[in-house]
């Protein structure tokens, strides 16, 4: 068995995995996959253990989509098998994360509700829209317009969590451009920079 750390470009030589061992890169088309020994038993360590490993491919590699922990396969055919009909979803993913990396916002507060309007159906699809999109954090993406690549938002009734793609190197002014903004009733808190975790597609073993 072997395990999946992350789909690349350009990485770089002698890397290590959870274990110390030696990394190896099987290429599928313009893939790079970056890949070791399957990973140990699933602990706190262990998961610190890869998430190491995957920033260290991504700091070094001009893209790299991360691999969740316990993405295995039996062996590089396999491996190759289990990618091989997802090349163009990969690839286009890869350019979207190349020369990027992530930064995290975590939201704190109750949001407003929308106002009432139409039938509960209506309501639920206006509630559902909002959880998505936080137009709260409006002001905050006019702030960040000109450094964030891309957006994700994961939306809840009192936290949401909103993934941002940034060039690498932009960490400090984004982090700048987010305290300077000031949110009726929620609270920001800032993490990253990050490889492109929520950017990249699950890949199911």
């Amino acid at each position: 068995m072997i395990g999946l750390y992350a789909i690349a470009l350009g990485a770089p030589p002698e890397l290590t995995g959870a274990r110390g061992e030696p990394l190896r890169v099987l290429r599928c088309g313009e893939l790079e996959l970056v890949h070791g020994e399957v990973p140990p038993p699933l602990s706190a360590e262990a998961l610190r253990a890869h998430e190491a490993a995957v920033r260290r491919i991504a700091e070094g590699a001009l893209a790299c989509l991360p691999a969740r922990f316990g993405c295995c396969a039996e062996d590089e055919a396999a491996l190759s098998q289990l990618i091989e009909s997802r090349q163009v979803e990969l690839a286009e993913a890869l350019r979207l994360v190349r020369g990027r990396e992530q930064m995290t916002l975590r939201v704190h507060g109750a949001r407003p509700a929308p106002p009432a309007a139409g039938g509960p159906g209506t309501r639920y699809l206006e509630q559902r829209r909002r959880a998505m999109t936080l137009p709260e954090l409006d002001p905050l993406r006019s702030a960040l317009a000109n450094l964030v690549r891309a957006e994700r938002v994961e939306g809840h009734s009192e936290v949401a969590s909103v993934y941002h793609l940034i060039d690498r190197g932009g960490a400090a002014a984004y982090q700048r451009a987010v305290e300077g903004i000031r949110l009726d009733g929620l609270r920001v808190a800032i993490s990253g920079p990050w490889p492109a975790w929520s950017f990249a597609p699950e890949i199911e073993p």
